[in-house]
């Protein structure tokens, strides 16, 4: 029993080895026998000309009928693939260019049996630069009281290149927006330019500097019946108008708030009776400025009291006395 079971562990072991020779022999032979695969590549563009733009539609991927050893086939990853057409000695206008199999690249042991399609129409136009002024965008509103004021943008201008019918109704390039939510200092900030149609390219740098000003917003105001005051208690005087329409301006928080009684209306009134017509002096509160005022002249009539012209009197005759 004993040599019955050595001979049939023996022949097992040959059995196994045999059989894993012939699995190695038989991918060998396979992995080795020609093939042919299809594969969709994308296709690249390269070597555009200067100041050139492709203004035709050009398909995007290509079918590329591939030969080579099965098992290299099977293992092919299309993006090994490397299909471009090149634009080096493309001239404006319409180009009619054939892409050959021994121009497309591929890992070694592989060739390109086949490409469709192989022949591409390409047309290219020239690209027109254009200066744009830059428009800033703003969203929102400062906090209350204040308003937007000077806006810097640098730079002021940017070039753009495109098709010349395309730059034809370009007149200028705005910011994405700026937001002025709440503002009440100036700020300065780096905006985006919002991108231009699909034929217009911005060249070079893509944002501007901006510099805010956030100031105090301003209002008018117009009082309409202001009384006049008379700068003198010791004399009559009679006024025509008695009170005079005022309009000021000043900071909307203060103005809106402004007290009629903070506002004084006066005219000096001279030392001697007679009729006059004095311009107002009119006394306002800081920060506040006067607009106009209605009527700009106040018409006095005016009457020394008795006992005043009775002290004028001593007075002359003192002066007589002494001389």
């Amino acid at each position: 029993m004993g040599r019955i079971s050595d001979a049939l562990l023996n022949d097992l072991w040959i059995k196994i080895f045999s059989l894993v020779f012939a699995i190695f022999l038989w991918i060998s032979i396979v992995g080795g026998e020609s093939g042919e695969e299809f594969f969709v590549v994308p296709l690249a563009i390269v070597n555009i000309p200067e100041s050139m733009i492709i203004s035709n539609d050009v398909i995007d991927y290509v079918n590329v009928r591939v030969r080579g050893r099965r098992g290299v086939l099977r293992s092919l990853d299309p993006k090994q693939i490397h299909v471009a057409l090149d634009l080096t000695d493309a001239r404006e206008g319409e180009n009619n260019i054939t892409l050959f199999p021994e121009e497309i690249k591929l890992p070694e042991g592989l060739s390109v049996v086949r490409i469709s399609p192989s022949r591409f129409t390409v047309r290219l136009d020239r690209l027109t630069e254009k200066w744009l002024p830059v428009v800033p965008s703003f969203l929102g509103a400062p906090a209350q009281g204040f308003k937007l004021g000077k806006v810097e943008v640098s730079p002021a201008k940017v070039p753009v290149m495109g098709l010349e019918d395309a730059l034809s109704g370009q007149e200028q390039i705005e910011t994405r927006h700026i937001e002025l939510f709440g503002k009440d200092q100036p700020f300065t900030v780096e905006a985006e330019l919002k991108p231009l149609n699909g034929n217009v390219h911005i060249k070079g740098d893509h944002k501007v500097r901006v510099k805010v000003q956030i100031v105090i917003k301003t209002i008018e105001r117009t009082f309409k019946a202001l009384p006049v005051r008379v700068k003198g208690v010791y004399q009559k005087v009679g006024l025509k108008p008695k009170k005079v329409r005022l309009t000021v301006s000043g900071p909307e928080l203060v103005v809106r708030g402004l007290p009629p009684g903070s506002i004084h209306v006066i005219v000096p009134a001279p030392h001697e009776s007679g009729t006059f017509d004095v311009t107002p002096e009119v006394v306002l509160p800081r920060g506040i400025r006067m607009i106009k005022i209605k009527p700009e002249m106040i018409h006095m009539e005016i009457t020394l009291e008795k006992k005043e012209e009775k002290k004028e009197e001593k007075k002359i005759e003192k002066k007589i006395e002494k001389k």
